[in-house]
């Protein structure tokens, strides 16, 4: 049985459910989870360091419950290692609850701050790793509000913004996005992000 962080969430593929990501801000870390696992008896149980040179996530997860597989994973994405965490498990209405027990202890980034931070976001650096993160945070039905915020930044000017956008519209899963991104694939004039959003293309 397997889950991987950019399936639709509280989707179900083999009896296994996934809450909806959520994007930790500056200044919450993987060491915050640790700290609202234990206070819960959770125990830590496995830890994979993230690898973006093979596209490995760098991943810790804690136990909650043997008995329904349920799990807390935290989350770092292999190509840009932002932080989010999710839970996992075959009782889905348990997973709605842990997960707003988490949101209160940990305030992680909500859809609507993420798209007020892209609104705001001025240069380059800070357009990029706002699609980025609302990219991972996108609910699994579609949102129009990301869909619009993410067309324009596979728009931007800026070749790096697009790289970014890229990415950013492959973890939503929307596949009302896709073909912005096979357009760069077949046409950017950047060579390099032809190629990338082509195996992006190619994985969806």
């Amino acid at each position: 049985m397997t889950w991987h962080s950019t399936m639709p969430r509280m989707a179900r593929t083999d009896d296994l459910y996934q809450t909806q990501r959520r994007v930790l801000r500056p200044g919450t870390s993987v060491e915050d989870l640790d700290t609202f696992a234990a206070g819960r008896g959770w125990p830590m149980d496995e830890v994979t360091e993230r690898d973006r040179a093979s596209g490995t996530d760098g991943r810790v997860t804690w136990h909650v419950d043997k008995d329904h597989d349920v799990a807390l994973h935290y989350v770092e994405d292999a190509m840009f290692g932002i932080g989010h965490y999710v839970f996992t498990g075959r009782a889905p209405q348990t997973l709605k609850e842990l997960s707003a027990a988490a949101s209160q202890a940990l305030a992680p980034w909500t859809v609507n701050d993420l798209c007020a931070a892209f609104d705001e976001a001025g240069d380059a650096r800070a357009r990029g790793l706002a699609a980025l993160r609302l990219g991972l945070a996108a609910t699994s039905g579609t949102d129009d509000e990301v869909v619009v915020r993410l067309s324009v930044t596979l728009e931007d000017a800026d070749p790096r913004v697009r790289y970014a956008a890229v990415w950013a519209a492959s973890y939503t899963g929307y596949r009302g996005l896709l073909p912005s991104v096979r357009a760069i694939a077949e046409h950017d004039p950047e060579g390099w992000l032809r190629e990338k959003a082509a195996a992006v293309a190619r994985s969806w």
